[in-house]
Formats: structure tokens, C-alpha cells, sequence
């Protein structure tokens, strides 16, 4: 069943999320989660965007970088053995899905605003000039309906004990869990 295997892969990627966060390097475990941002399995839908906020997470803390543009990639071809991801079709996926990703998971979707706006806020470049291979029209579109819009959750973001909930990772440290 393909929704397990994407789960157990997620699973297997994020594991010591509860402790790390996003700040420690990862070794992901490839494939197109984009492609089930819209599955009809829940699970599997979750664990899809699960692991585009860690991708996120982990870029914005520098930890790992699972999405380079082309001309760095290229640096990389030879030097190591590592398979990198396809930004436009990530943000395209979750330009379609966005309304329905807020209502199922508001705090994976603020964080998801949250890191694309300061990832590209931290570069000092934008996003259509750091990634020209990318139709700058997704850039576009992403600002309009989903970064500007929802600017506020930069400053606003719950603490991540909020998203372990929603997902239902178990807390490690005592202040990621919720008082009964």
C-alpha cells in the first residue's frame, strides 16, 4: 500500500524530531511527497506535509538543505551522494492545496509561511533570482494568495509543542507538553 510506505518513510526521516527539532541534519528519505498533499488518506496526507515543514524547518535553521537551485546543485553532483528536491513542484502542490492544508493543519501551515518568508527574508535575495530555473509566476502566486496574506503568523507562530500535537509526535522535553 503505497500511503504506508510514505508514512513509514516520513516516520523513519523525522525520527528525534522531538528532541532536535528542526536543527539537527537529516538524511532524507527520497521521494515526491508534493504528490500526496491532496491524498485521501489522512495519514498519509499529514505525513506528506509533515515532512515539507521539516525540509522548511531544517533549511531556515541551516541543518540541511534539501532544496538548492540548479546552479548549486550542479557544485554537488560529484562531491556527494544526495538527492535534492523539486521546489517549483512542492510549492506548486501547495499552492493548490493550501486552503485545505490550513483547515486540516493550521500549525504545520504556519509554520510552512513562517519559514518560506524568512528563508527567503534571511538569503536577502528573492526567491525568482535565487531560483531563475523556477517560473518566477509560482513565486508570484505564492506571495499573493498564501506569504502576504498570512504575514502575521512570522511573528505569531505557536510554539512547536502545538504542532507535535497535530501531528501527534510525542514530546520529549517537559515545556513541548501540554498541562492536563
Amino acid at each position: 500500500m503505497t500511503e504506508n510506505i510514505i508514512v513509514q518513510k516520513v516516520k523513519e526521516t523525522i525520527s528525534g524530531i522531538e528532541i532536535g527539532y528542526f536543527d539537527t541534519a537529516k538524511s532524507y528519505v527520497y521521494d515526491e511527497y508534493f504528490k500526496y498533499f491532496d491524498e485521501d488518506d489522512r495519514e498519509t496526507r499529514k505525513y506528506a506535509l509533515l515532512i515539507f515543514t521539516c525540509m522548511l524547518g531544517n533549511w531556515y535553521s541551516k541543518a540541511a538543505f534539501v532544496f538548492k537551485p540548479e546552479k548549486e546543485r550542479l557544485k554537488y553532483e560529484d562531491e556527494i551522494d544526495t538527492d535534492f528536491y523539486d521546489l517549483e513542484s512542492y510549492l506548486s502542490s501547495f499552492l493548490d492545496y493550501y486552503q485545505n492544508i490550513e483547515k486540516e493543519f493550521p500549525y504545520m501551515f504556519e509554520r510552512i509561511v513562517r519559514y518560506l518568508t524568512l528563508i527567503e527574508k534571511e538569503k536577502g535575495l528573492s526567491y525568482e533570482k535565487w531560483f531563475p530555473e523556477i517560473n518566477s509566476d509560482i513565486f508570484r502566486e505564492l506571495r499573493e494568495k498564501i506569504l502576504i496574506p498570512n504575514s502575521n503568523l512570522v511573528q505569531t507562530c505557536h510554539p512547536i509543542k502545538y504542532l507535535f500535537r497535530e501531528v501527534g509526535i510525542k514530546p520529549f522535553f517537559t515545556t513541548d507538553f501540554f498541562e492536563e
